[in-house]
Parts: structure tokens; sequence; C-alpha cells
């Protein structure tokens, strides 16, 4: 499996926080903006708030595992930046997928089963 593509410059990440559509949960903020592009873009980030270097690395890693695992189900021609917020240490691989599903849901970036 590939690599998403991701966001690198601090440019794309504010384009995306100022115009883009935002949801939020208990451990994700998720923004999305549509870009020009024919495929997605991804930046992840983590601040200090979320704790020390292991567990910032942690929320990301996790964050990417489950991006990948629903990647097929990701409409293309869009940036998302998802911004881990500051938790407790119950996060984990089936607690951020739901939110990070439901999040992508709810701001309608998941394409629907009955639709592929």
């Amino acid at each position: 499996m590939s690599k998403l593509p991701v966001l690198t410059k601090n440019y794309e990440f504010h384009r995306v926080y100022t115009k883009g559509r935002y949801a939020a949960s208990a451990f994700l903020v998720v923004y999305v903006l549509s870009n020009s592009y024919n495929n997605i873009r991804v930046g992840i980030t983590a601040s200090k708030k979320v704790g020390n270097s292991v567990k910032r690395n942690r929320m990301r890693r996790l964050i990417r595992e489950n991006l990948k695992l629903i990647n097929e189900q990701l409409k293309n021609g869009i940036d998302l930046v998802i911004v881990a917020r500051k938790s407790e240490d119950t996060a984990d691989l089936e607690t951020i997928g739901k939110e990070l599903r439901y999040l992508l849901n709810k701001l309608d970036v998941l394409i629907e089963e009955n639709d592929a």
C-alpha cells in the first residue's frame, strides 16, 4: 500500500484551517477542504497539550494507521487536517478509528457503501 500524499507547508495547513469545514470529538478535530488535485492530501498534528513526544507520536501513528484502513472509502480531491486533542491514555486503535470514521462521515467525506 502506498503512502498518502501529505500536507507539509504551513500555508497549506493554514488554508485548510481558515477556509475548510471542521468537526470535533473527544480525541480528534478534523478539518476538510476540497482541492484542485484528484487525490487526498493529509496533515496530522498533535500539540504539546497531548503529552510528551512519545504520546504525541503514538497518537499520530494511531491516526495514520486508521487512515490506511479507510483510505479506499475517502472521496478524492480533498485536503484533510487531523488534530489530536488532549486526551487520557485510553486512546487506542479502535477508539480513534471509531471517532475518525464518525467525524469523516459527519463531514460527508466517506463514500457510502451503497454508492460503491
